[in-house]
């Protein structure tokens, strides 16, 4: 009983790591930090307050001091390292770059002060994943399983790396191995879900998701892949899916340097085509335009789909949800204003179309945008570009004329425009 009144630090932090190994994080928390009221010396315990604040979008900054705290008592211990760059990863937002190669710089630290820390080489392999430097990533993770074939994060790294680098018979057979290690691992059936849904099988995608969920109910990549397997029911968003991965096999250097090369074979092509076969050029040049719109709104229109769904839509979290009704109904308003306009002779009716479409283009992007200072951009975009094309709508088929409504849609037609040369570079968007 003097145990629970005068602990020890080692006593509570004892009592703080069972909890921590129940999920009760709050308790863990609380017997943390009595030990390092009796001891502010005790580094473990900073080390595991760290790991658990960093639970919590919102206590992530905690979740940073906590280890520095830890490191500042013993600047070579590769296990503070490791944690410290785990916090400075869990505390920036997608797009900080800066921030998660300070983490890598953590990580290597904690590599260099232990060589043998499969943890160390886990973690500089998630970063390298977050970095997008796929070969990095892969070459840190089976350094890390080669210490500890058990380690679950090096694990779901190597299988993410393989899986985006196109090499799909290696993340077979690693799949394949974790399966047969514990068939009840819900890493291993999402990765299998995720390699499922690239190659194109939604039916087994979604088995393998399902499972795991069933697992661990928390998995949020599972819930992910999820409704990634209910979109790829759609034939154009399987295909888009399909080229994604083709485009995978490449460095990002050089995906920009294909779609750049596409753009000008296209121009010279569609140039050439215009003086010697007229209607071939304009033929050349749907294509181009439905590729681009095709790649920008596959998701989007597909979302719309699964929130039409009564039991798919339930997976949905509600930005997903809003994104699916916002850019599906801007495409009907698009198709609706091209076929009504046409049947009823309404004046500037393929110029409002063009408004909406292009507006379903800008609200795509913001709805997937996660940059952490991109995304307000591009939100704002996206509100401009819809307003603007219900405006002049409002104009064509309302029959109210409202003052500079014809600026109403070119303003959403040019966002959409800018959009989709910004996102496909990733320019402020991540």
């Amino acid at each position: 009983m003097s145990d629970d009144f005068n602990p020890s630090p080692e006593a509570a932090f004892q009592r703080g790591r069972l909890l921590q190994s129940q999920h009760r994080l709050p308790d863990a928390i609380a017997c943390y930090q009595q030990a390092l009221s009796l001891d502010a010396q005790h580094i473990e315990s900073y080390l595991m307050l760290s790991l658990c604040w960093m639970e919590a979008d919102e206590t992530t900054e905690k979740a940073v001091d906590a280890a520095r705290r830890g490191v500042a008592l013993e600047p070579e211990n590769s296990f503070a390292r490791s944690v410290l760059a785990l916090a400075l990863n869990a505390n920036a937002k997608d797009g900080q770059t800066a921030q998660i190669k300070a983490a890598l710089e953590e990580a290597i630290h904690a590599i260099i002060f232990d060589p043998d820390s499969d943890l160390a080489h886990a973690v500089a392999a998630r970063l390298q994943l977050r970095l997008r430097n796929y070969p990095q990533a892969e070459e840190s993770a089976r350094k890390a399983l080669a210490l500890d074939t058990e380690n679950t994060m090096a694990t779901e790294v190597l299988s993410a790396a393989l899986l985006l680098q196109k090499k799909d018979e290696d993340n077979q057979h690693l799949i394949d191995y974790q399966l047969q290690r514990d068939p009840e691992d819900d890493a291993a059936h999402t990765s299998a879900g995720w390699q499922a849904v690239m190659k194109g099988d939604h039916k087994k995608a979604n088995e393998h998701f399902m499972e795991a969920l069933r697992l661990n109910p928390m998995n949020e990549g599972a819930r992910s892949g999820l409704i990634e397997a209910y979109r790829a029911r759609s034939w154009f968003y399987n295909a888009f899916l399909r080229y994604c991965h083709w485009m995978n096999q490449f460095t990002e250097g050089k995906q920009n340097a294909i779609m750049i090369g596409g753009f000008i074979g296209y121009k010279l092509l569609s140039g050439y085509l215009k003086t010697v076969a007229p209607f071939w050029a304009y033929v050349v040049i749907g294509l181009w335009l439905v590729f681009a719109l095709w790649s920008h709104l596959a998701r989007g229109l597909s979302t719309f789909f699964v929130a039409m769904d009564r039991f798919a839509r339930q997976a949905l979290k509600p930005r997903e949800f809003w994104e699916g009704v916002i850019v599906g109904w801007l495409i009907l308003f698009s198709l609706s204003a091209l076929i009504l306009g046409y049947a009823y002779d309404v004046k500037d009716y393929a110029f409002a179309a063009l408004a909406f479409l292009f507006a379903s283009v800008a609200n795509a992007a913001a709805f997937t945008n996660d940059h952490h200072f991109g995304k307000y951009i591009y939100n704002i975009a996206g509100a401009v570009a819809g307003l603007g094309a219900l405006y002049f709508g409002v104009d064509c088929f309302a029959g109210i004329h409202l003052p500079a409504a014809f600026m109403g849609a070119l303003i959403a037609i040019y966002t959409g425009v800018i959009v989709s040369w910004l996102r496909p570079f990733r320019i402020l968007y991540a």
